[in-house]
């Protein structure tokens, strides 16, 4: 009995002690100056709607079928793909595309839903408050595989603004703004693409930034490896296996929500070619949210003075760094330059030649 009583004890101590946040699944390690805040790592056998809405923006269509997700958990990933008779989002026809005629296939899941909630998109149907989750700030990472396919299309993971500010119809807010933390093209599986859209937001720019990222594309298909991004008030720094790839001076400063996608037939990503293969797969190991222990400080943000100052500081840096670096490709040629020049030295100081230095 006594056995018993501990155990019951001792879970409830690990239940209380857990990460606010976070689904209750298996240990996370740890990371050195943060504390976990939020954690899903795909390891039961289907997902936790606690924190996650098997729907893609169900309030911007009509159509359930088509903004319901289509997925699987299983071997201890999150498989989001997209088939060949996969349903239009909007209600059209399934499957390939007529140029002439947009059709949208797009799948995802998120961890907020509202009326209004993203302002790229068109509101059609009233929808019923969904809160999973949502923060300000953090160490956000994800471990993934690029989906293994070709043509058009694209993944992404990003963040929208829940917008606390809104009227109490949703409209009018002004904390819309948008991360980007990761968005890959199919064609492009060595390309990393972080972006930062303002919307409505009228403290924040906008910022776009095309990272090649290391070794062979292939790579990125056929191993996991982790996206994150540093959010502060200060700024957004982005990494790929740990390393930086970008960074802004400002952020947005106000909670935001996660949304996993994916799409084809999009207007920018390009249309489902020929070489798109089915099902088109996107694996997802993880998805964690850390904490800086020594929290955020405000007074770290940039005034728009500033920023310029830093973005102008920057550029000189790396004109400064370019003009080193074009010296020092061509010190070999400019070593014999001088070389030449020192050598005709006696002649230019030869009493015939006294007018070149007059």
């Amino acid at each position: 009995m006594y056995r018993k009583s501990m155990a019951l004890l001792l879970a409830l101590i690990m239940l209380v002690g857990s990460p606010l946040g976070a689904s209750a699944e298996d240990s996370v390690p740890e990371k050195e100056g943060y504390v976990l805040d939020f954690s899903t790592e795909f390891n039961y056998g289907d997902l936790d709607t606690e924190y996650w809405l098997p729907q893609y923006l169900p309030h911007c269509t009509a159509n359930t079928a088509g903004s319901s997700a289509r997925y699987k958990v299983e071997n201890g990933y999150l498989n989001l793909y997209i088939t060949k008779d996969s349903p239009d989002y909007f209600g059209g026809q399934p499957g390939s595309v007529d140029p002439d005629n947009l059709l949208w296939i797009a799948n995802g899941i998120q961890t907020w839903e509202k009326n209004h909630l993203h302002p790229g998109g068109a509101q059609q149907m009233q929808v019923e408050p969904y809160e999973g989750y949502a923060t300000q700030y953090g160490y956000f990472e994800i471990r993934m595989k690029m989906p293994d396919t070709g043509g058009g299309g694209y993944a992404s993971w990003w963040l929208i603004g829940t917008q606390d500010d809104a009227h109490s119809d949703g409209t009018m807010s002004k904390q819309n703004g948008e991360i980007d933390v990761l968005e890959t093209f199919f064609k492009s599986p060595g390309v990393f693409e972080p972006k930062v859209h303002a919307w409505d937001d009228p403290d924040l720019d906008e910022w776009a930034s095309k990272v090649e990222l290391d070794g062979d594309p292939s790579d990125y298909i056929n191993e996991f490896h982790t996206y994150a991004m540093d959010w502060r008030p200060e700024g957004i720094t982005f990494y790929v296996d740990g390393k930086e790839v970008a960074q802004t001076k400002e952020s947005p400063q106000y909670r935001m929500c996660m949304i996993l996608s994916m799409y084809i037939n999009s207007d920018f990503s390009g249309w489902d070619e020929p070489e798109n293969e089915y099902p088109i797969e996107w694996l997802i190991d993880y998805v964690r949210v850390y904490k800086d222990k020594n929290g955020y400080d405000e007074n770290n943000r940039l005034t728009e003075f500033e920023r310029f100052i830093k973005e102008l500081s920057d550029s000189l840096c790396v004109f400064m760094q370019r003009v080193l670096s074009f010296f020092q490709n061509l010190c070999t040629q400019c070593h014999q330059f001088f070389e030449r020049l020192l050598s005709m030295i006696p002649v230019l100081y030869s009493p015939s030649n006294s007018y070149l230095l007059s």
